[in-house]
């Protein structure tokens, strides 16, 4: 068995895949989980995420370790898809957004309703989870290429935000954020994450991590 950190993404649709090649060239051990089964799953990572493997989408947190990470990356319109058993015990990372006009589940649409973050929504629907959000405002494009600068020490590193209520998952997330080649910038608690949603003030914005702290309240991470 591999050494390398473990990261699971849950879809793998143009984002899912960029993370995948993302990760897999900061050398973690990326495993990749979409609604098909792995045997029809396997020659789309052929050609778009090689160097991840498919597994079931009900075996994501299965790892050996004791809150295995998984980054979610369902479009919000298919979550009533998504088993909340799949995820238990699961730091999960949310990294969908909502989209104007896109139609999204009853639950979904009525936690927004209430005023709450769509962070705060999933993070009852996946109870058994814990939920980071981080990862959403940032292209795949740019997750993939440009946007990644690899050496800790660059002060113009870019930053991407990590929000969430327990210490322990946001230390997991912000790692994660490290090992991709951007600086993590911790906010206060999983609903201060609404700054980082479509119509915000950083949403695929790319600024510093110094930068991102000013215009979120939020800080910088250190290695």
């Amino acid at each position: 068995m591999s050494d390398a950190p473990v990261l699971t993404i849950l879809g793998a649709g143009r984002a899912g895949t960029a993370l995948a090649r993302a990760a897999a060239s900061a050398g973690m051990d990326v495993r990749i989980a979409a609604s098909r089964p792995p045997a029809a799953l396997r020659l789309h990572l052929a050609q778009y995420a090689p160097r991840a493997t498919a597994v079931a989408a009900a075996d994501v947190a299965a790892a050996d370790v004791a809150a295995p990470l998984v980054v979610l990356m369902v479009p919000q319109e298919d979550l009533d898809s998504v088993d909340p058993a799949w995820l238990r015990g699961a730091v999960l990372v949310d990294a969908t957004n909502r989209w104007d006009g896109e139609p999204v589940p009853a639950w979904l649409e009525s936690g927004l309703d209430a005023g709450l973050s769509s962070s705060s929504v999933l993070a009852t629907r996946f109870a058994g989870s814990t939920v980071v959000k981080a990862l959403n405002h940032v292209s795949h494009w740019d997750l993939d290429t440009a946007g990644r600068r690899l050496d800790p020490a660059d002060p113009d590193r870019r930053g991407l935000g990590v929000a969430a209520d327990s210490a322990q998952a946001a230390a997991a997330v912000g790692q994660l954020v490290l090992g991709l080649g951007f600086a993590p910038v911790f906010l206060p608690d999983l609903a201060a994450g609404r700054v980082l949603e479509p119509e915000g003030p950083v949403f695929n914005r790319p600024v510093s991590g110094p930068e991102l702290a000013r215009l979120t309240g939020g800080t910088v991470g250190r290695d």
